[in-house]
């Protein structure tokens, strides 16, 4: 069963619940304002992002620091390249970048496996497309293919309109220690 405990938002936020070990625990932010020190592998968190270019960027920082703090930094740079990817498409795609909307990114690390979902309001599903040389966008989905171990979507649930794009790692070696 995947629990989630929301974030009270990135920014202004002091304290953020996280899961370790199968026990819910509240950790304190850094005095930075960045994410909380957690030295646990298992953690799960949960954030609503404003459909915002800033917020993306924030969010990618967010969850850059709770890999570091957690003890996965050799996998920081991959998910948050093909996290910062899920967000931007479900911002740009999901939210029409439309101000006042907003998609949720949750993170969760348990036995060796990384999880990254975005959940936006949009139906729509993603495709992988193939580009044109001289286009600017469509490698995307191809990248986020091409780094992972699996990615896929859900729809949505019951009585909430949307989709789920997530990602996971199946993380080697000393990483997979819980």
């Amino acid at each position: 069963m995947n629990l989630q405990y929301p974030m009270a938002g990135l920014r202004g936020a002091r304290t953020v619940s996280l899961v370790r070990g199968g026990r819910r625990a509240i950790a304190a932010l850094s005095e930075d304002g960045g994410a909380p020190v957690c030295r646990a592998r298992d953690f799960q968190m949960a954030a609503e992002v404003p459909a915002q270019a800033e917020a993306v960027a924030d969010a990618r920082r967010q969850l850059s620091l709770l890999l570091q703090r957690s003890g996965l930094s050799d996998c920081i740079d991959t998910v948050a390249l093909v996290a910062q990817e899920l967000m931007v498409n479900a911002m740009v795609h999901g939210c029409g970048n439309r101000a006042g909307l907003q998609f949720s990114v949750r993170a969760m690390h348990e036995h060796g496996r990384l999880r990254v979902e975005v959940e936006d309001p949009s139906i729509e599903q993603p495709h992988p497309r193939p580009p044109a040389a001289d286009e600017e966008g469509g490698r995307g989905l191809h990248l986020v293919d091409a780094l992972v171990t699996r990615w896929g979507t859900d729809g949505s649930v019951a009585g909430k309109t949307g989709k789920t794009v997530w990602f996971e790692l199946d993380l080697p070696g000393e990483e997979a220690a819980s």
